[in-house]
């Protein structure tokens, strides 16, 4: 992997979910929330996983550390998927990719 890509911003989505635990995994959740609180880097958390931010090798290492949580507090297997947006045109950031979401919503309710 080039040093270019270790370097670039990106945006991910990611959620690691354990496997042959009880349904409730909460606690599970509030480990891998203080991983992300402790790296420092930008994140939302959502209802099915959370959004991170910043460069790329600081991300994947964020989201192993999660992995590792999970298994430190006993996990035998973890389900991990993770989706990775890269973009060499402009930077953009989880607001970014909100708001422009909403901006467009906002013009289309004034145009009715």
């Amino acid at each position: 992997m080039s040093s270019t890509t270790h370097n670039r911003h990106v945006l991910a989505d990611f959620s690691v979910v354990p496997m042959g635990v009880e349904p409730n995994i909460t606690k599970y959740i509030v480990e891998c929330q203080k991983v992300l609180i402790d790296s420092g880097l930008n994140f939302n958390m959502h209802a099915n996983g959370t959004n991170i931010e910043g460069r790329y090798d600081q991300v994947v290492s964020t989201i192993g550390k999660c992995i590792d949580k999970m298994h430190e507090m006993g996990i035998p297997r973890c389900d991990t998927n993770i989706r990775l947006n890269t973009r060499t045109d402009k930077s953009i950031t989880i607001e970014d990719s909100i708001r422009v979401v909403n901006d467009i919503i906002d013009a289309d309710s004034k145009c009715e």
